[in-house]
């Protein structure tokens, strides 16, 4: 095993000491210092130096190297300012509810009710201000209040819990105002490791350092899940065999009557449970797809009659149902979906397949169902983690509609002689909007998962796009696109920068789902008539190749820009907007 190995699989290991997390983590950092780096801010109002060191462990775990600076003690609103400053790009707020006042939790019941009111109010003050001033990070992780004392049970209402379910309650309306401030819910850490475990009093008492490393080490893996092991992955579809995954027994064998998928009875309840979760994740956007080895039919008849299945078979995106090898149908998924394999993660119940996969398909995520059932629900809050980015708009949630378009569409090109043809019976419409403040988050959703279709393959957050909407100097483009199947939603984004005479194009990217339909060479007239009305008499664009963009390639030169110079593989083209006249596609509706 060589030596980074070692340190990872120390760094897995629960229960590793404290010291030996800390020279695992430099070691690791010694020996892969190229990993890309996160600049990391963390605030507070106690002591919480040590959750330095576990988001750096967790960020190595997941593939990324994280700087760290800790602010000052209790100054929010300075921190934001300085971590600004010093290109902080995503900041951690831990505020500790006990020292919103000292001993808050048991000055509560002495306190008058117009007392706490003030104290809310300002605290709801200080928090937009921190909100307001972080818009400029990537994110901002609020993590919500916990309590430290235990409560006593004295036959009246709960002082300390109804107060602290208040100040969570404005906490998250406050936060839900600015697109990129997400809230940590720091009470389900206490919940899952037990308070004991949480705080460690004499360190509170004593230096104002109230949280525990089991505290901080699962919070931290908490943030870096949140924050997708900041950007290093985007996971997009769930690829699940039947068997042993879905229901317990082979349905090939027991039969529709003699398989597990019952609520009410153990081991069924298990998988039933474990449906409900997968259906959970394909209304938040998440692709469910099936690979697995059965007759078809017998599959189908579980879907389409089993009285306890929650997944149907239109829930499902992709499925493999045959017995061809697993490696090779789950590359024809990703082939199908359009999407990367590094894009996917497959859940089997056979040592033999995990191992395969893993060893045919090191870039895909191979999750193994547990042979004890009891642990399943481990596993599935995992894959709800891995996943925690789906859903965080109209168009990303429940895509599967959206690919059974897309099959509809395909299916239906055999009635045509020729491709223009059936483009044309489409009835394809694209609309174009500016500068869309309510588009935001979407916005920057496509920006952080689009890979394929991605001239320059920017990664910006919602505070990045919102900075670029409100400049004058720059306009965001944003595409809906539709066709007599249905509407794909907002699936197209073109950045440009007005640079005196010239129309820079920052970022061109579209999803994978409306790709090849005349679409990306349909908007060119309306952007290019924009440009000349600034009074632009150039129009310049770059392509920047990354491990996945290959097949835009040559965009530009299709398009008709001339090709201007190109080092390390980064081509750059100009052409005066004069002569630059992309001809209309003659299928699609524009809507300018």
């Amino acid at each position: 095993m060589s030596d980074a190995a070692a340190f990872i699989e120390l760094l897995r290991t629960p229960g590793t000491t404290l010291a030996r997390t800390i020279a695992a983590v430099d070691g690791l950092e010694r020996l892969e210092p190229a990993r890309r780096v996160t600049r990391i801010g963390i605030s507070s109002n106690v002591s919480a130096d040590l959750l330095a060191l576990f988001l750096r462990k967790h960020a190595l775990l997941a593939g990324a190297r994280a700087e760290l600076q800790v602010g000052h003690h209790d100054d929010a609103l300075g921190d934001v300012e300085r971590f600004v400053q010093a290109g902080v790009e995503h900041m951690v707020l831990l505020p500790f509810f006990d020292n919103l006042l000292p001993a808050f939790e048991r000055q509560i019941e002495l306190l008058e009710p117009e007392a706490i009111d003030a104290r809310e109010a300002d605290l709801r003050a200080r928090l937009r201000l921190v909100f307001e001033k972080a818009g400029r990070l990537k994110r901002l992780y609020a993590c919500s209040f916990v309590r430290c004392t235990p409560a006593v049970d004295t036959g009246a209402p709960d002082a300390v819990a109804r107060v602290l379910d208040r100040f969570n309650d404005m906490l998250r309306h406050e936060a839900a105002a600015f697109a990129n401030v997400r809230v940590i819910d720091a009470g389900a850490v206490v919940q899952r490791i037990g308070t004991a475990a949480a705080f460690d009093m004499r360190f509170y008492l004593r230096s104002t350092a109230p949280f525990a490393t089991p505290f901080l080490d699962e919070l931290a893996r908490r943030i870096v899940a949140a924050a997708r092991g900041f950007d290093a992955h985007f996971y997009k579809a769930l690829v699940l065999d039947c068997d042993n995954t879905l229901w317990g027994g082979i349905v090939g064998e027991d039969q529709l009557d003699g398989i597990r998928l019952d609520p009410h009875h153990y081991p069924g309840r298990v998988f039933w449970q474990a449906q409900q979760t997968f259906r959970a994740l394909e209304r938040q956007g998440v692709l469910l797809c099936l690979c697995s080895k059965n007759n078809a039919a017998d599959v189908d008849e579980v879907l389409d009659r089993h009285p306890f299945a929650v997944l149907r078979r239109e829930h499902i995106a992709a499925r493999r149902v045959d017995w061809t090898d697993k490696v090779s149908n789950l590359q024809s998924i990703a082939r199908e979906l359009n999407i990367g394999l590094d894009s996917m993660v497959f859940v089997d119940d056979s040592d033999f397949e995990c191992s395969a996969v893993r060893s045919a398909l090191p870039e895909l995520r191979v999750m193994q169902v547990p042979k004890s059932l009891t642990d399943y629900p481990r596993l599935l809050d995992e894959l709800r983690e891995l996943f925690l980015a789906g859903g965080v708009t109209a168009e990303s949630r429940s895509k599967t509609a959206q690919y059974r378009q897309r099959e509809q569409a395909e299916a239906a090109r055999a009635d045509f002689e020729t491709h223009e043809q059936y483009l044309a019976s489409l009835d394809l419409q694209v609309r174009i909007s500016r500068d869309d403040v309510a588009s935001v988050a979407r916005i920057s959703e496509l920006t952080l998962k689009s890979n394929q279709f991605n001239l320059t393959t920017p990664r910006l957050s919602p505070a990045q796009v919102r900075e670029r909407i409100d400049s004058p100097a720059s306009t965001v483009y944003a595409l809906e696109v539709g066709d007599r199947f249905g509407n794909a939603g907002l699936t197209g984004v073109v950045l440009v920068s007005w640079e005196a005479e010239t129309a820079r194009i920052e970022a061109f990217l579209m999803s994978c789902r409306v790709i090849g339909r005349g679409i990306e060479f349909s908007i060119w007239p309306a952007l290019a008539d924009d440009a000349r009305r600034r009074g632009c008499r150039f129009i310049a664009a770059e392509y920047r190749p990354s491990a996945k963009n290959a097949q835009v390639a040559d965009f530009y030169d299709r398009l008709g820009l001339t090709r201007v110079g190109e080092d390390d593989g980064t081509r750059r083209y100009r052409a005066e907007l004069d002569r630059f006249n992309p001809s209309p596609i003659d299928w699609i509706k524009v809507c300018p």
